[in-house]
């Protein structure tokens, strides 16, 4: 009976673990969402709501073709990555005309308190996909919410590659 007993208390503790997690990934779920919707609504204090305080690192690194074709036109271009902030990024969202980033296979691995988001991205100004790679978040659960303490992102020049190109 014991042993049915403690089969039972361990299958309900890993049934309560899991539903946990799932809720812990809804949330960072709904975070993305947030972000997204932000960007859209030009809406600057649910974005900044998202991230942890500074610094958050925010680098893009151009990836290789592009990078090969920014060197023919120019060559002293010799830079494959930039170092920005979300607050810059933000005051570019609030520049006229619409703007969205969409994101596709969104991937989430957590625990209770670090997660990191991996998914591939398409940036769009007025509809046109100018930008498109591969982006990664890394979140920590701080005063009970999550926040963005990174995002590293690869850039793929749609002008030269476009998207259908991967």
């Amino acid at each position: 009976m014991k042993t049915i007993s403690l089969s039972i208390f361990i299958l309900m503790s890993h049934f309560a673990v899991a539903q946990h997690f799932t809720e812990e990934k809804k949330e960072i779920q709904r975070m993305v969402w947030q972000f997204k919707e932000s960007i859209i609504k030009k809406d600057s204090a649910t974005f900044n709501s998202l991230f942890h305080e500074n610094p958050v690192v925010w680098i893009g690194v151009v990836k290789n073709r592009s990078q090969q074709k920014r060197l023919e036109i120019n060559p002293s271009n010799r830079k494959n990555y930039f170092k920005d902030t979300y607050q810059n990024f933000f005051h570019y969202i609030m520049e006229k005309g619409r703007k969205e980033e969409k994101f596709d296979k969104i991937r989430i691995v957590n625990d209770d308190v670090i997660a990191s988001v991996s998914f591939d991205y398409s940036f769009r100004e007025e509809n046109i996909v100018t930008n498109w790679g591969s982006e990664y978040w890394h979140l920590i659960k701080a005063d009970g919410k999550w926040k963005i303490v990174s995002i590293i992102y690869s850039y793929e020049n749609a002008k030269f590659f476009p998207i259908n190109s991967r």
